[in-house]
């Protein structure tokens, strides 16, 4: 019987697998060819500004004109901040963070969770981490996905960060002008780590992947009827 053991994981798998686990299995166990995105989709989009956004903040490219994000004025001066401080050696940027099954870092070989950041500007002197991601497109509907994105955030910055007392964690809504911004002591960050682990379990320990097939779950699915088909329930 197929499982997801041996599949790492990440906060868009998990969100995947809680709003339809017959998608996650499609997708991550069965491996099913999906159909090829326009280049107008909203995930094309989203590639492209994240992008150019990682081009900017490392120096890669000069400006930010040209960029498709609505609303980038609003984040022109945080961005310029972010480069000097990408290039001060005080911010990384599109990192990957890697943990095995313990939640320890660890190297890729043995990735359990991985958790990729847009960027994290670090301030050890301090006690000080700010973790954050862009989001592109409309906010609506998503608020409580993205509070528990920002407290992943926050517990993986401090498993690897052990020397971080305040941790920052920010979406960036670079389409609509604002940022969703959450501190966390270490202790309350490190509370997370046992609230997720306990919903990766019952996916790591799903037998049956039952479908949630529904207008809303299946309109953007690649195996509903309006993509591939793959899907049996699909609506």
């Amino acid at each position: 019987m197929a499982t997801a053991e041996g599949i790492n994981w990440s906060f868009s798998k998990l969100m995947m697998y809680e709003g339809c686990a017959l998608r996650f299995k499609l997708k991550y166990i069965d491996r099913l060819p999906e159909p090829p995105q326009p280049e107008n989709s909203p995930l094309e989009r989203g590639s492209r500004i994240h992008d150019h956004l990682e081009k900017f903040v490392k120096g890669d490219t000069p400006s930010l004109k040209g960029i498709e994000a609505k609303q980038i004025d609003a984040f022109e001066k945080p961005l310029e901040h972010l480069r000097v401080l990408y290039s001060d050696g005080m911010a990384i940027a599109e990192d990957d963070w890697w943990f095995d099954a313990d939640w320890t870092p660890c190297e890729k070989p043995n990735v359990w969770l991985w958790s990729k950041l847009d960027f994290n500007v670090h301030d050890e002197a301090n006690g000080l981490t700010i973790v954050g991601d862009y989001k592109s497109g409309k906010s609506a509907y998503k608020a409580m996905e993205h509070v528990q994105q920002v407290q992943l955030y926050g517990a993986v910055a401090a498993l690897r960060q052990e020397w971080a007392e305040t941790i920052v964690a920010e979406l960036w809504y670079v389409d609509e002008g604002w940022v969703r911004s959450n501190t966390f002591t270490r202790e309350q960050a490190l509370k997370f780590v046992g609230r997720f682990n306990q919903r990766v379990e019952r996916m790591y320990g799903d037998r049956f992947f039952r479908p949630n097939a529904n207008k809303i779950t299946c309109k953007w699915c690649p195996y509903s009827p309006r993509g591939t088909g793959a899907c049996p329930v699909g609506v």
